[in-house]
């Protein structure tokens, strides 16, 4: 829904705040394990499974840069990976 009560409509983009990617569908916390030349990264799961990130998905979490080792917050639509943001 949205702030007037009307339900969401799915064709509508998302809307966010700027700067701030919008916090829907699921979260998990996630580790960095690689970085590429594209600016996607592999993340390992804390059930300790690997999957790559779009470098999409990096830059609506805002960041200048990534390392192995850095803890995130991976915002999924299903099983695609929408946002690596800060985690929370």
């Amino acid at each position: 829904m949205d702030r007037s009560g009307a339900p969401d409509d799915p064709a509508d983009p998302p809307v966010r705040e700027p700067g701030r990617p919008r916090r829907t569908g699921a979260a998990e916390q996630a580790t960095v394990h690689t970085m590429h030349a594209d600016g996607s990264v592999t993340l390992l799961s804390d059930g300790g499974v690997l999957f790559d990130a779009g470098a999409a998905a990096v830059a609506e979490g805002g960041w200048r840069a990534l390392r192995p080792g850095q803890r995130v917050t991976v915002l999924r639509r299903g099983r695609v990976v929408v946002a690596v943001v800060h985690p929370v």
